[in-house]
């Protein structure tokens, strides 16, 4: 066993190294900007002091993107994050040049992905045969918001690791105090992306008290607490310099509207009457399935309703983009599980369409280099209708997985 861990991470350091090369030498400019739009702020403030949410810290990344003719105060790459991400940060400052941080941070996204495939074939009790596993990773990095968001170095590869952590130590295998401990750290770590994890935290949260999962509970509620702490401990105004900046975030050119916005008022034109119907139908659909599994009738469809959580957060988020839409991974595979009890071929068919109506739709209506915010449409509303298709089918966890544990196992 430890010589396999020392194999792998010898494999893992020459496949960082090569990154790295294809980083400094590739034919293309490779620099992830979402990750750079970070790193800097973030080895500025820990090696000059420089708040990460100035202009100044905002004006040096740009120039590091772009070059020094590029001057503007809009905050097109500012840090946006909350202070605490620094922590999750911090570790790839101390490597010798950005292209090994960025090599590092990409592998890492990488591996974190793969984890996240692993963690939900798991919790969905599916085990596929080997040759299908390696399809089931290949189609996932080449899936384009998966794609756009390793390109990007994008955190929202985190926050869905992290996700898909939290609801693994929860609800497979035999519940315990660690696991649960585990559990909270995970979810109060997953909100440095906080557009992605405005419902599912709740959601978790009602679903430990109704269970009485104290644990789980406590963690992360102390773990939220001591990264805001340590904040504080950092950087006394940050929170405020992260809400003032955060306000100017619509002035980013790539920012994109949100989906049913874009849908009503763009796509289909039926003005904020239609918007807002849409919205509180969102909404209501999901308290009526969050009420139906908190009330205990039916709680073997609980993966169905995190996934049901994780889509339609996406409908319902103020912003949100392309790059976010991994997540939607946990929502695809059970349907994919599903679809390969029925037919091989029926699974292969649906990651076909589903591979190339993305990419198809974004290399047709892109302008240059940017891309269409038509994009942001299809797969929510796809997953959705997948989503509602396998409502009737879903279970996945038994009722005494997810009922309360009076005893837990420290």
């Amino acid at each position: 066993m430890a010589l396999l861990a020392v194999l792998g991470v010898v494999l893992l350091g020459a496949y960082t190294w090569a990154f790295h090369e294809f980083i400094v030498t590739g034919p293309v400019d490779a620099i992830a900007m979402d990750f750079y739009a970070r790193y800097e702020p973030t080895r500025l403030y820990l090696t000059e002091g420089l708040n990460p949410y100035s202009d100044e810290a905002t004006q040096i990344v740009h120039r590091g993107i772009y070059g020094d003719d590029h001057v503007k105060l809009e905050p097109q790459h500012a840090f946006f994050y909350p202070m605490y991400t620094m922590l999750i940060i911090a570790p790839y400052t101390l490597l010798p040049a950005f292209s090994w941080a960025q090599a590092a941070w990409q592998v890492t996204l990488q591996v974190l992905l793969i984890a996240s495939l692993l963690l939900t074939l798991d919790f969905l009790n599916w085990r596929p045969r080997l040759q299908v596993i390696i399809l089931l990773g290949l189609w996932t990095f080449v899936l384009f918001p998966v794609t756009h968001s390793l390109v990007l170095g994008q955190f929202s590869v985190v926050t869905f690791f992290l996700t898909v952590l939290a609801i693994w130590l929860l609800f497979h295998g035999e519940p315990s105090a660690r696991r649960d401990v585990l559990a909270g750290v995970c979810l109060a770590l997953s909100t440095i992306k906080p557009q992605m994890q405005f419902l599912i935290i709740p959601l978790l949260v009602l679903w430990a008290l109704k269970a009485r999962r104290w644990h789980f509970i406590a963690s992360a509620a102390l773990t939220l607490g001591a990264l805001l702490g340590v904040s504080f401990l950092l950087m006394p105004t940050w929170l405020g310099d992260w809400f003032a900046q955060m306000q100017t975030y619509s002035s980013f050119a790539l920012t994109q509207p949100p989906v049913l916005q874009l849908l009503t008022h763009e796509f289909i034109r039926l003005g904020d009457g239609a918007l807002w119907a849409l919205r509180v139908l969102l909404a209501g659909w999901l308290l009526v399935e969050w009420w139906l599994l908190l009330r205990g009738d039916d709680e073997r469809r609980l993966g169905w309703v995190l996934a049901l959580t994780l889509v339609i957060t996406h409908l319902l988020a103020p912003r949100t983009g392309t790059y976010q839409y991994a997540v939607f991974l946990f929502a695809l595979l059970p349907v994919l599980q599903r679809l390969e009890a029925a037919h091989p071929l029926a699974m292969l068919g649906a990651m076909v369409v589903l591979f190339v109506g993305d990419w198809w739709l974004m290399l047709a209506t892109r302008t240059g280099t940017e891309i269409s915010s038509i994009t942001l449409i299809p797969l929510p509303l796809v997953t959705l209708v997948l989503l509602a298709l396998v409502r009737g089918s879903a279970g996945r966890v038994s009722p005494e997985r997810i009922t309360s544990v009076p005893h837990l196992k420290a």
